[in-house]
């Protein structure tokens, strides 16, 4: 019997904290550490998972049983992605090898893969690597934790424009033409020789406004995908309306934003930013919720979520993903081993997103129908290859 991914609305949060999301307050601090008290020690991972009805074609559109997503163990029916967790890390885990202290590589494989068994037995299928290769990625690495898992995986090309730079890693080119060539190789033939494909292409922008450089990556990373009909993801500091400044570059190139996700939107909290982006066909990845948690920052976790539903009542559950963007090799270390990272990641990790917020997502509203648009229909659509 599967645990629950969308029936999970047995946990007991405090009624004045779903009354004042509602409402679009925010709560003070002490009730966010209630909250967090409360929601972890909730039984909320025995109920039953019962995905609403799938209708015979999305808001895309697109049929049901339409096209293939490109996985690390080779071509899939989208349609068999399930629900999909899709801005993760998983494929740096042996970097953090160094600092794990219970054997080599192979019992880290172990290691992962045994954590990964309650994320399969919540009932997603599919975690989507936003990986690139100049920050650890370990494409083998990714390869066996899906094998062995059970999990579909997702692997990325791209370019993040930001430290950590990992050493003797250099820019394979500084050109619009040699990086789309770059990204290019490793979706139609494969990632570092191996014959394993990236299935999503991934740019990270620092701040508000793209630098020359990373302009290069965003024209890049559109030539690429228009050759190769692979989507994008963008990391964005939505707090400065970064998917404004990075959309006007894509628009100039010609990309499509119906394929294109503006990711750590959550960030923001501004309603007008939400829906100027979503109007023009732009995806939001909300995948920082869990940082509202946190003392001291905003928007609050009730904020963010607030949006979310707020969004959704504008017709806009079509172009909302739900994530954690989790650091998972960080999270096999001992609590004094991880870096700051690592120390963001979500309580629960990679069932951040299953234990927590989809439960108050529905305390305050959000229907079982828009959760499984977010989780199931949402990425088929967006991760068949066009």
């Amino acid at each position: 019997m599967k645990q629950a991914f969308y029936g999970l609305a047995a946990m007991h949060l405090p009624i004045h904290v779903a009354a004042q999301s509602v409402k679009g307050t925010t709560p003070a601090r002490a009730n966010r550490r209630e909250f967090l008290k409360q929601t972890a020690a909730a039984g909320i991972a025995a109920a039953i998972f019962r995905p609403a009805p799938l209708k015979a074609a999305d808001a895309t559109g697109l049929p049901r049983h339409a096209g293939i997503a490109q996985t690390v163990l080779g071509p899939l029916d989208a349609s068999k992605l399930g629900i999909t967790l899709p801005h993760e890390h998983i494929a740096d885990g042996p970097y953090f090898l160094n600092k794990w202290q219970n054997g080599g590589k192979a019992e880290f494989v172990v290691e992962a893969v045994e954590r990964l068994k309650p994320v399969r037995a919540a009932g997603i299928g599919t975690i989507v690597d936003l990986t690139t290769y100049d920050v650890g990625r370990d494409i083998r690495f990714l390869e066996e934790v899906s094998r062995k898992s059970g999990l579909n995986m997702i692997a990325c090309t791209g370019q993040r424009f930001f430290p950590p730079q990992y050493p003797n890693v250099s820019m394979p080119s500084h050109t619009v033409a040699g990086l789309a060539g770059f990204f290019r190789k490793e979706i139609e033939q494969g990632i570092d020789g191996t014959g394993i494909k990236a299935g999503v292409i991934k740019i990270g922008i620092v701040a508000g406004r793209p630098t020359a450089l990373e302009e290069i990556g965003l024209r890049a990373a559109v030539r690429a995908s228009k050759a190769t009909g692979l989507p994008i993801r963008i990391h964005t500091d939505a707090a400065h309306r970064a998917g404004e400044n990075s959309a006007a570059i894509l628009e100039d190139e010609g990309m499509d934003p119906a394929r294109v996700s503006l990711d750590h939107s959550d960030g923001s909290g501004d309603m007008d930013y939400f829906l100027s982006l979503a109007r023009r066909g732009y995806s939001l990845g909300m995948d920082h919720v869990h940082r509202g948690i946190m003392p001291n920052t905003e928007p609050s976790f009730e904020k963010r979520a607030e949006c979310i539903k707020r969004l959704i009542e504008a017709g806009f559950a079509g172009k909302i993903f739900l994530s954690q963007d989790a650091e998972f090799g960080g999270s096999l270390l001992a609590e004094d081993a991880k870096d700051f990272r690592s120390k963001l990641d979500p309580p629960d990790g990679l069932l951040f997103t299953a234990r927590r917020l989809i439960p108050y997502l529905k305390r305050i509203g959000v229907s079982d129908r828009d959760i499984h648009t977010m989780t199931v229909e949402n990425p088929r659509s967006f991760f068949t290859m066009s």
